[in-house]
């Protein structure tokens, strides 16, 4: 203790010297020089004294992380950050909630095709099954919502056996399979049954493949591999989402 009030004293002196009045004289270098190495001299012989409440400092560490993350201080921490979300700041977290939804919401855009663009593909049960069931297995392969199967209808309508035998035969994933007791593995692929759009775009003949963006509609008929009809829409079109899905479905991407 002694040392180191003699240190503090030593220090003391020498910022009265560096820091005196205006009108005092300033300390020689010698001077100055002296005191620093007096203090440094002193400093040597300081000795800290061992902190004996060390254990116990670490033992109340151990206990209070310990508590800290008990599942039953959690809960705690839980139910009042909510209730301040709740009650304090929820005026500030709600906006910011609403804006991160709206970024990650995935009915925005859920496959390469925007909102505004769509493909139908127009078909009937007059097109071979060979033809439909390539055309399924294509669809079902790029799983993108806005491209569409399109009928204007089937024989027999809806609900007869013929057309219930059609539906079940142009979905099977293998044209060669046999139902028995185990059915055969089908197509997720699902069938529009709408003679309006066949209307609205003038399809006289199928297949047919319209590319709509939203503003302009782009069709070509013909029995040929959906990735080519897109590509020939697309030399008008020139749409980078039809380049994409074009890419997809020649496994290319």
């Amino acid at each position: 203790m002694l040392h180191l009030l003699r240190l503090t004293i030593l220090i003391f002196l020498l910022i009265l010297a560096v820091t005196g009045s205006a009108g005092a004289t300033s300390p020689d270098r010698d001077t100055v020089a002296a005191v620093m190495k007096q203090a440094r001299e002193d400093a040597k012989e300081m000795t800290v004294p061992a902190n004996r409440f060390v254990g116990e400092g670490m033992k109340a560490a151990g206990h209070a992380a310990n508590t800290f993350h008990s599942p039953e201080f959690q809960d705690r921490i839980r139910c009042e950050r909510e209730r301040l979300e709740k009650e304090v700041f929820d005026q500030y977290i709600t906006p910011w909630k609403q804006k991160k939804q709206e970024a990650t919401r995935p009915n925005k855009r859920s496959g390469i095709l925007s909102a505004g663009e769509h493909i139908y593909l127009f078909l009937s049960s007059s097109v071979p099954d060979e033809t439909v069931h390539t055309y399924m297995g294509t669809v079902a392969g790029v799983a993108e919502p806005h491209l569409s199967l399109v009928m204007r209808g089937v024989v027999g309508g809806l609900e007869s056996r013929k057309s219930v035998r059609y539906f079940s035969r142009i979905l099977k994933k293998d044209p060669t399979c046999r139902d028995t007791q185990e059915r055969c593995a089908r197509y997720q692929v699902p069938i529009k049954i709408a003679s309006n759009l066949f209307a609205r775009y003038g399809i006289d003949r199928v297949p047919a493949v319209v590319y709509s963006d939203g503003t302009s509609s782009f069709l070509i008929q013909g029995d040929a591999a959906l990735d080519y009809l897109l590509e020939r829409i697309n030399r008008e079109a020139g749409s980078e989402s039809l380049t994409y899905l074009i890419k997809k479905i020649r496994g290319s991407m």
